[in-house]
């Protein structure tokens, strides 16, 4: 039997068989290459720029552009109390009374001089012009009405002492007067706040930064409240630096709120520097080791993959939500704004929703983290 057709006709089989399998091997192993490398999903934005200002954080004190402590020139027993711990008194008006009885005595002998020698000189002047009255009789009695009147103005001028008025329209602070409690002079009655539509804010500088203009806007914020800060406007400064604390003072004008009082500390977040335009991206975007700060540029390769690849940063000042970026990124870089902390380098990456980010920040959100001085 010729068995050589047959080993030919299985040889070819064989072979056939073989490189099936094997083009069948190396179809698998591409397919399994090609589902079988790892990806990631980040959300991702182009790099921009933002204005930024530099703040510093102070300690400044509200105070009331009208403030006095209250207090009697003379001395002398209460008889009338107009006026209650936290009344709101407006100028001209008599807060309290000190006996002036023997005063008012007075004041009606001294008029009513006043008026009995007015009708003496008119008789005078009378005799005067038909020259029964000579000129040197004339003057005295010109002279004596002159000193009753005087009469008159200095017991008018001892009772308003004795009156105490409201120097202006004001509220007026707590105090323990009594009527028929009796007063020394210069006693401290009360103290009285004015209720002008602004107020100051008082606040020093070191010599380490720059001079502030009038007129340069600074912002107040009332020590533990959570509210927006308000705008305050520098108005005055002192000619020269405190030859102790080599700081200089400023005062500012502020608008009057139910939330400041006269006296009260605030926080004061003053602008240091010049604007200045400045990158600044998401704090999850930063991805941090032992060697330093990354964030991951997207980039696509020669197949058109989006790829990540990590670039050393050196970060700025925390801004809010974000941190400034002084070297490392370029403008219009696409990163990873969120979920960086799954990417490596050459780590093929999808971006879902890619989003902006936004142009501007809040001054409020660019403000430095507070220095105490």
């Amino acid at each position: 039997m010729n068995i050589k057709p047959w080993i030919s006709a299985a040889s070819v089989v064989a072979t056939l068989v073989v490189g099936s399998i094997a083009l069948k091997g190396r179809m698998i192993e591409a397919r399994n290459t090609e589902f079988s490398e790892q990806a990631a999903t980040v959300e991702a934005m182009r790099v921009e720029t933002m204005p930024y200002q530099s703040y510093i954080d102070i300690s400044g004190v509200i105070k009331a552009p009208q403030t006095i402590n209250l207090v009697n020139e003379v001395a002398g027993k209460i008889t009338q109390l107009h006026f209650k711990s936290g009344d709101l008194v407006k100028a001209g008006e008599p807060m309290l009374e000190i006996d002036h009885a023997e005063e008012l005595a007075q004041l009606a002998a001294a008029r009513a001089r006043v008026t009995q020698q007015e009708s003496t000189l008119v008789r005078y002047r009378n005799l005067h012009e038909r020259k029964k009255f000579s000129d040197q009789q004339l003057e005295e009695a010109i002279t004596q009405l002159a000193e009753y009147r005087a009469q008159v103005d200095l017991l008018t001028a001892r009772i308003e002492k004795k009156i105490i008025k409201a120097p202006f329209t004001a509220r007026v602070g707590i105090h323990d007067l009594q009527v028929g409690q009796y007063l020394a002079a210069n006693t401290v009655l009360t103290n009285m706040v004015g209720l002008q539509a602004h107020m100051w804010v008082d606040f020093s500088v070191p010599q380490t930064y720059q001079a502030l203009a009038i007129n340069t806007p600074i912002r107040v914020s009332v020590v533990g409240d959570k509210t927006a800060p308000q705008v305050a406007y520098v108005e005055s400064v002192e000619p020269g630096m405190s030859a102790t604390s080599r700081q200089l003072k400023y005062r500012a004008r502020i608008e009057r709120t139910e939330q400041l009082n006269a006296n009260q500390l605030v926080k004061i977040s003053l602008p240091v520097g010049t604007h200045q335009q400045v990158i600044a991206v998401p704090y999850l975007a930063i991805v941090k080791d032992q060697l330093g700060d990354y964030v991951y540029l997207l980039e696509k390769d020669e197949q058109g993959t989006l790829r990540a690849t990590r670039q050393q940063v050196e970060l700025g000042e925390r801004l809010g939500d974000r941190v400034m970026i002084t070297n490392g990124l370029e403008e219009d870089r696409l990163i990873a704004s969120s979920g960086a902390f799954k990417l490596r380098s050459g780590l093929k990456t999808f971006v879902s929703e890619p989003q902006q980010s936004e142009q501007a920040v809040a001054m409020e959100d660019t403000q430095k983290e507070g220095v105490s001085l």
